[in-house]
């Protein structure tokens, strides 16, 4: 629907149905709300939805309940699963709508007031409000907060399901500590040398095995990979088969970092045991979260739930920061009781795109069930750069604006750059840069970054061989070195608009691409150039977020251009650019959010020209750690002091939730010891 026409819908029911406001008053109103919910990721389907719900209430009132739900639906978008209703919260979400909307402060301030005043009486819009979870009504106020009533039974489920987990004893089994010695006497090497688990590791891989929930959270450089393989090691000494373990992610970038991870690992064992062989032939491969419960697209539903659950004895979730409240409840869901639940990641990241920071609530009520690590084996000696890059990003995640100030060395956090060209790529370093400055600095990463080595070039234009099982084997390794090209730096972007968003950058990169190789930019993907996909494709497991390249592919068909995937478990499949359509897009530059799950030698890091709400110390924290030994931050320096004051807030009832479900839980285990006892 378009903006117009959604305005136009609305505006037509008021007229056919709405007797609560002066018709010009009333599309003032409208009109105005449409321009207000822009900037806060909504368009005018927002408008006319509330005003559909404002339909079913007193039709005096229109003009106050359409802000309120408005103002709902924008915390909803901004990842809130509920919206407080006390006059700081509220008033100024309502302040922030009405400004677009009604002539003058004191108009604004009046409707505010009559606002605040509905939601405080106890029968105000009652035909839409419910007062308790029992009510079936589209918003629900409880405990002083406002919510979509589908959220908050998502969450109040999700609550159940992790309080139950939580609440169950811990087992003991028996033979676990002598199967973690074996893993421990077996050691994978990394440079030389063994890999060793440190106190804290060793704790998450107990808690692991032992418990129905695991939470393990770390930032970069923790081990958290060495955790997992350590876990499966140890699952499979205790009779744990590895086609009983589901590993998965949320996005099927980071679902493949998942797998190509523990492969690794698990082939630098340098004397692997018996039980290490059977799993080495059978490695679990990871999955996205959404292949793993069998969505369907067509029926919006999940094939496994509590009535169909999982197989799997173990479910391993790696990048847990990025799973929803719904998501995260349907795989509770679909987990049999008796399987062992791990969720790994950040909790200093961003929370995922849709609602609730259910990694965050979790972890802040799971008290012995949780792990955090706290040692970064990116502190080291001999990685000055990495340990740079860490330090910068521990000191950003405590909203600590001081990055320019000396550190432990004596050299100043962030080395300040006077143009492209001094920029060293070691380390964490700003280019300041004017409005509009932006060009000379693309023109220093084009040649340097994207401009592939001679022999990579030569790989680029040649033609690739594919049969349904995806690219020949034989030219695996050879396609394995194009996207390690890839993966060695990135641009990272705020937004997607704007001059310093994606879609410019992207279309910068493309063009000096088209020039180098005599094309027509005019061609929407060259041969070479790397790309995304945008939306879910389900049929042929292709995801949001997936990356590949465009290269020349032959199959039975003929020779053509294709979109290369990594699969996941090895190897790389082709897919016509036809077939993909308006699914797919450039991928030079990505958005923070769309990188997260992946991990690069270098990144460089584009503000936006103006403060912006979205740019936060979380956004900042995550973009800066996705690069092991470089980040070149580009633009002005009171931007990015000011990301890094200002912190993500959501508004979630997880955490209190589970709480009180955890009362529940520990009540109703005493009321079965005492009648055990008696």
């Amino acid at each position: 629907m378009s903006e117009a026409a959604a305005l136009d819908t609305a505006w037509q029911r008021f007229r056919r149905l709405d007797k609560g406001l002066p018709p010009t008053e009333l599309e003032a109103l409208l009109r105005g709300l449409e321009g207000a919910v822009g900037p806060h990721g909504l368009d005018a389907s927002a408008v006319t939805l509330a005003y559909d719900l404002a339909r079913l209430a007193d039709p005096g009132r229109t003009g106050l309940v359409v802000p309120l739900v408005l103002a709902v639906l924008v915390d909803l978008q901004q990842g809130s699963t509920r919206t407080p209703t006390d006059a700081a919260h509220l008033g100024h979400r309502l302040r922030s709508l009405l400004r677009s909307a009604l002539p003058g402060e004191d108009a604004v301030e009046g409707r505010v007031r009559d606002i605040l005043r509905l939601v405080g009486d106890a029968g105000g819009a009652a035909e839409i409000i419910g007062r308790d979870d029992t009510a079936r009504l589209p918003l629900l106020l409880i405990d002083g907060c406002l919510a979509v009533q589908r959220v908050r039974h998502a969450e109040g489920l999700l609550a159940s399901r992790l309080a139950a987990r939580l609440a169950r004893p811990v087992d003991v089994i028996p033979k676990a500590e002598a199967a973690l010695e074996d893993v421990r006497g077996r050691p994978a090497f990394r440079g030389g040398q063994p890999v060793q688990l440190s106190d804290e590791q060793e704790e998450a891989v107990r808690a692991s095995i032992r418990r129905s929930l695991a939470l393990v959270s770390g930032g970069p450089g923790t081990g958290k990979t060495s955790i997992v393989v350590a876990m499966l090691r140890t699952l499979v000494r205790l009779g744990v088969k590895p086609e009983q373990i589901a590993l998965a992610a949320p996005t099927g970038k980071a679902a493949w970092r998942m797998g190509e991870a523990i492969q690794g690992a698990l082939g630098a064992i340098a004397r692997p045991g018996s039980a290490d062989e059977r799993l080495m032939a059978a490695t679990p491969v990871p999955s996205t979260l959404h292949r793993l419960l069998g969505y369907s697209p067509t029926a919006d539903r999940f094939e496994h739930d509590a009535e169909n659950p999982l197989a799997a004895r173990v479910i391993v979730v790696d990048e847990g920061s990025m799973v929803d409240v719904f998501l995260m409840e349907r795989l509770l869901a679909a987990a049999r009781p008796s399987a062992r639940l791990v969720i790994l990641g950040d909790a200093d990241q961003l929370p995922s795109v849709a609602a609730g920071a259910v990694f965050r609530d979790a972890l802040a009520v799971a008290d012995a069930a949780s792990v955090s690590l706290t040692y970064s084996y990116r502190m080291r000696a001999d990685d000055p750069a990495g340990r740079q890059v860490l330090l910068v990003a521990r000191r950003v995640r405590l909203g600590d604006a001081r990055l320019f100030e000396d550190a432990e060395d004596g050299t100043p956090l962030v080395q300040i750059r006077p143009r492209p060209a001094a920029l060293e790529g070691v380390g964490v370093e700003l280019l300041p840069v004017e409005r509009g400055g932006l060009r000379a600095f693309l023109e220093h990463w084009y040649p340097t970054r994207v401009r592939r080595p001679a022999d990579l070039q030569r790989a680029v234009q040649q033609t690739w061989r594919a049969d349904p099982e995806g690219i020949a084997p034989e030219q695996v390794p050879e396609l394995a070195r194009l996207f390690g090209h890839l993966e060695r730096a990135r641009v990272l972007c705020v937004t997607r608009g704007f001059e310093a968003g994606t879609r410019r950058v992207n279309a910068w990169l493309h063009e000096a691409t088209a020039r180098e190789a005599g094309q027509p930019a005019s061609v929407t993907f060259l041969v070479g150039e790397p790309v995304m996909m945008l939306h879910n494709d389900h049929d042929r497991q292709l995801f949001n977020g997936d990356q590949g390249l465009v290269l020349f592919v032959e199959d039975d068909d003929g020779r053509r251009r294709m979109a290369v995937f990594p699969r996941a478990g090895g190897g790389f499949r082709a897919f016509p650019l036809d077939a993909l359509g308006s699914r797919l897009e450039l991928a030079y530059a990505l958005t923070v959010h769309k990188a997260q799950g992946s991990e690069y030698d270098e990144v460089a890091l584009l503000l936006p020209d103006e403060d912006l709400p979205l740019l936060s110390r979380e956004l900042l924290y995550t973009a800066i750690t996705r690069s092991r030994r470089s980040v070149m931050i580009v633009g002005a320096e009171p931007v990015l002091q000011a990301g890094v004051r200002r912190a993500v807030v959501r508004h979630s009832g997880l955490a209190d939730r589970i709480r009180a479900a955890l009362g529940v839980a520990d009540a109703e285990a005493g009321d079965r010891a005492g009648s055990d006892a008696s």
